[in-house]
């Protein structure tokens, strides 16, 4: 069990702690709903579970929690003890950053990672952190079933708070990723899609460049190469250009340039797609195999050859 510091120095519990945050909001008079305003920051039911002792906030949510009831963060509880194990940390961003494109060989290792974090960490972690791990696990669980099913408990809880906020942080944008997995492998549901919040999430998405955080355009990135392969599957091609000018950008300022072979792809379905233009989308396609023989990822480099082979049959032109 995670624990930190009560007010006298002994250990306190997560119960302990939850209920000193509830006896401080009551003693301030302030309602669970008050205490969460548009819950952007905080859900009224995030509030409940933290105060239940169900769950440990963040450092972040603690910073809120702290503001809102007037105190600092260590009268509510010693920081040190809301740091992530570091072999926790290293697992998550592996996760993240390392592409499996369903290699057998990947997609094990992909398995022993999730199941050293699940057997190590996950009872310790943080409610974000573990919703982090959860998403991560139904994206790939319904990449590989084609079953939109796993993702729809996690949509259905956050998807109302996340489309309230402007600036979306690193939890919003994981869930955004799965969203639109979801959304191509239920063939666009309206258990889960509707036109208008799905074109406001990708504008939103796009607009996240302003705010600069580095660590979060990595994930605006993932889900943004998740939203254009979402307008391709629905045949919208308006806004290909931006989405792939932007994570172009996204890709540059952050030095990210593993998924270049994924630019690659996306703008020759672009040129192919939305300007009918072969020559264009096959230099971009030797581009993308370029780069997969630079890094001798033989694996990708097939995929690349097998994906442009069906473009090219669909648009009746020679490889």
């Amino acid at each position: 069990m995670i624990v930190k510091l009560n007010d006298s120095g002994e250990m306190m519990d997560n119960k302990e702690f939850g209920l000193k945050i509830r006896t401080l909001r009551e003693e301030k008079g302030i309602t669970r709903e008050d205490f969460c305003g548009d819950e952007t920051e905080l859900s009224v039911r995030q509030l409940a579970r933290i105060e239940s002792g169900e769950n440990l906030p963040t450092l972040g949510k603690v910073a809120y929690i702290a503001e809102v009831l007037g105190v600092t963060i260590g009268n509510l509880a010693d920081t040190e003890n809301f740091e992530l194990p570091l072999r926790y940390k290293e697992l998550k961003y592996q996760i993240l950053k390392s592409p499996t494109y369903l290699d057998e060989v990947r997609l094990e290792i992909r398995e022993n990672q999730f199941d050293e974090i699940f057997t190590d960490y996950y009872e310790q972690l943080p409610e974000e952190e573990r919703l982090m791990v959860d998403c991560m696990q139904a994206s790939l669980d319904v990449t590989l079933s084609k079953n939109f099913h796993f993702g729809v408990g996690i949509i259905n809880d956050y998807f109302e708070q996340i489309k309230l906020k402007k600036h979306l942080q690193e939890n919003d944008l994981i869930i955004l990723e799965l969203y639109f997995i979801c959304l191509i492998a239920s063939n666009f549901s309206s258990d889960i899609y509707d036109s208008t919040s799905f074109q406001y999430l990708i504008d939103n998405l796009l607009d996240q460049e302003q705010y600069g955080d580095i660590e979060n355009l990595f994930l605006v990135n993932k889900a943004l190469i998740k939203a254009f392969g979402a307008n391709v599957y629905r045949k919208d091609y308006a806004k290909l250009e931006e989405i792939a000018n932007t994570c172009r950008r996204i890709m540059t300022n952050t030095g990210d340039f593993q998924k270049m072979p994924i630019l690659n792809l996306m703008e020759w379905k672009y040129y192919l797609y939305s300007k009918n233009d072969p020559s264009s989308a096959e230099a971009c396609f030797e581009n993308a195999l370029k780069f997969a023989q630079i890094i001798d990822d033989v694996y990708l480099e097939e995929n690349l050859k097998t994906e442009w082979e069906n473009d090219c049959t669909v648009f009746e032109f020679d490889c």
